[in-house]
């Protein structure tokens, strides 16, 4: 029904021809129509339409319709091939039933949304509806009583001769007087008037889109409209908002059509602090919504040329650590303040702000999996775009999880089964642990007993002259120090220090450390010098009598 509305096609003068085969032998149903006068054929090319591939022939004038009106509806079989009919119905039969039928379930779904909103019976306003319209319409039925009185007047006239002509002869040749005319309500009664003529669906259709507007303008008659606050000061408090979404919000309050320039004025002022309020107070109370946004642009807009907006998005690129969605909406609000200013037309942002983001986001397999540098000929909407690296993203990222997570799981089993493995070592294979303390005391035993006997030869080693031999002789001999006795330690605190780390633990390198490290990492041989380090410390503490526990 669209189609044919939106084609400007005259209803009354137009018919329809279903059955074409899209054929030149559709020519002669043509040709057979246009023998009733001048049309113009219009084919149904909406898929959507009921009348799709049908043919619509509006004439130019009303009397083709008056001389097919006895053919319709009519069947014209094809003279080379009988088995092809096409049938042709006037338009305005059809359209109506559907329109009507359409309209009507409009009109309902229009009062259950009604009573959904209001918070009411459907049966209830169904019933209002319809008192309110049998009221509009009645104040205009009287007139129309009264300007059918003449032509009533008139059909009770021939209606009277009419009457006259089948009497007996008898009574009109005594000259009787001919009877009174029927009084109008009896004539009411013989030309009854249909309800769809009193009540038509188009009709029915205007009134409930006024009574809809009006109740939703009624629901939330006092919903308070309130703009955030803001001052323009600088640094900005965290109570206010900034000037762009500031005006974003008095702009749709600038286009809100339920309230008056005064309203909107008024909303603008009380969200207003000083100094931005300072500004504004000059303007008269009689000054429109525009003059007020227009003189806050003036000192708190963006002042910046387009092509230097233009130019500054163009470098934007993406910061480390930054999403690839986080920095799409930041190439968004760069590039609107561009197009704002007039550095780039509105059309081409989609096509601008794709290429830019190809050219300033670093993961590339993100460009990859949605082939984004094939599309800059043809570029998405900018929510289609965001939709889609979102959900690549989401989707990268669900990945990730459940490889640590799969990852994590298989080594916690493979550390649990070689604990059970030592447990069961422990009974079978490992000595008890004071067999191997025990051990560990002679060893160190023998090793103090060693280092005493070097130590106590080491003096008679030293080069001394003949004539001290006997006096060296004559000193007493040190007595036998017992193992068990703490060993001699060296004076110098440098030879008595406990080995500590000589080498870096990234690179395994001697002689810096791994802070300042810019070698690779070797883990080979930071281990194998760890051990090395490990070794060094177990022989110092059993040197100087210490347990592990003593380190500490």
């Amino acid at each position: 029904m669209e189609f044919i509305a939106n084609s400007g096609i005259k209803v009354p003068n137009a018919v329809i021809v279903s059955g074409l085969l899209g054929s030149p032998e559709d020519e002669e149903i043509i040709d057979f129509l246009k023998k009733y006068g001048s049309a113009r054929l219009v084919s149904v090319t909406d898929a959507e339409s009921e009348f799709y591939k049908n043919l619509i022939i509006e004439y130019q004038d009303g009397a083709a319709i008056e001389a097919l009106s006895s053919l319709l509806p009519y069947t014209h079989e094809l003279k080379e091939n009988p088995s092809v009919r096409y049938l042709v119905q006037a338009l305005a039969s059809i359209y109506t039933t559907k329109v009507g039928c359409n309209v009507t379930k409009t009109y309902l779904n229009e009062i259950k949304k009604l009573a959904k909103l209001s918070g009411k019976e459907y049966e209830e306003v169904l019933r209002d509806m319809m008192s309110e319209i049998s009221e509009a319409i009645g104040t205009g039925s009287a007139d129309e009583v009264s300007v059918a009185k003449p032509f009533n007047t008139s059909l009770e006239t021939v209606e009277t001769s009419d009457h006259q002509m089948f009497r007996s002869p008898s009574l009109m040749d005594f000259g009787q007087d001919c009877p009174e005319p029927k009084p109008p309500t009896i004539l009411r009664q013989n030309l009854p008037i249909r309800e769809s003529d009193l009540h038509p669906p188009e009709v029915q259709k205007v009134i409930v889109e006024h009574i809809v507007r009006k109740s939703d303008c009624n629901i939330y008659p006092h919903f308070p409209i309130k703009l955030h606050p803001f001052s323009g000061k600088t640094p900005r408090p965290s109570n206010e908002t900034d000037y762009d979404t500031w005006r974003s919000h008095a702009e749709l309050l600038r286009k809100d059509s339920t309230l008056s320039n005064l309203q909107k004025s008024r909303k603008m002022v009380e969200s207003l602090l000083s100094p931005a309020a300072d500004i504004v107070k000059r303007l008269s109370p009689e000054a429109t919504p525009e003059t007020y946004l227009q003189l806050l642009d003036a000192a708190f807009g963006t002042v910046e040329d387009g092509e230097e907006l233009f130019a500054q998005f163009m470098n934007t690129l993406q910061d480390p650590g930054e999403k690839a969605s986080s920095y799409l909406c930041r190439l968004q609000a760069v590039l609107n303040l561009a197009v704002k200013r007039g550095g780039i037309a509105a059309e081409e942002a989609d096509k601008y702000i794709l290429k830019q983001f190809c050219r300033g986001c670093w993961d590339n397999i993100l460009l990859s999996d949605l082939n984004l540098e094939d599309k800059k000929s043809h570029p998405p909407a900018f929510a289609e775009l965001l939709l889609q690296i979102r959900t690549e993203e989401d989707r990268h990222a669900a990945k990730v999880t459940r490889m640590k997570k799969h990852l994590g799981s298989n080594r916690q089993r493979a550390v649990t089964s070689s604990q059970s493995t030592c447990a069961c070592s422990q009974q079978v294979v490992i000595p008890p642990e004071s067999n191997t303390l025990e051990e560990l005391r002679q060893q160190v035993a023998s090793l103090q007993s060693q280092l005493t006997a070097l130590m106590s030869k080491k003096p008679q080693k030293t080069s001394k002259p003949k004539g001290s031999a006997e006096h060296a002789s004559s000193r007493p001999i040190p007595p036998k120090l017992d193992p068990r006795a703490p060993s001699w330690k060296p004076s110098n605190p440098k030879q008595n220090a406990r080995p500590k780390a000589w080498y870096c633990f990234k690179c395994g390198q001697d002689g810096h450390i791994s802070s300042t490290c810019t070698n690779e990492l070797n883990p080979t041989l930071v281990d194998e010098k760890r051990s090395q380090l490990r070794e060094k410390q177990r022989l110092w503490d059993a040197t100087n009598h210490l347990t592990p526990n003593e380190n500490f």
